[in-house]
């Protein structure tokens, strides 16, 4: 019953963000995470974390995903290939190659480089995003 309930608060809050966020504006999916984020543990904890909402969570990312490539433009994918994969394989490779260069300059194992890397890497990622 629980489970039912979770279902119901999770279905009637996504078709009332759909509706407040196209009155409003935005796009759909960023009014559904917003009231996610209001339901679920992270303020209210309306909505817990169970088993059936892990399942219908990972269909959703999925779906989205499934979407995305759906949308995809091929033609921009290949015009932009070469400076998309220069940009990303210097922006991996380089940090790499100062924190390798870096930490065993510093008498540190290989293990600690690439942690550093992970960690730095992970920021860019974050910051650029």
């Amino acid at each position: 019953m629980h489970e039912l309930i979770n279902l119901t608060i999770i279905l009637f809050s996504s078709l009332v963000a759909i509706q407040l966020s196209s009155r409003i504006g935005i796009p759909a999916v960023v009014g559904q995470l917003l009231v996610g984020i209001f339901i679920g543990p992270a303020l209210l904890n309306w909505v817990k974390s169970d088993d059936i909402v892990s399942f219908l969570s990972e269909i959703g990312v999925i779906l989205l995903m499934f979407l995305a490539g759906l949308e995809a433009n091929l033609s921009l994918l290949k015009k932009y290939i070469k400076p998309s994969l220069l940009v990303a394989i210097t922006g991996v490779l380089v940090p790499l190659l100062i924190f390798y260069g870096t930490t065993q300059l510093f008498g540190y194992e290989m293990k600690t480089s690439f942690f550093l890397w992970y960690c730095f890497c992970g920021y860019q990622c974050f910051y650029y995003c």
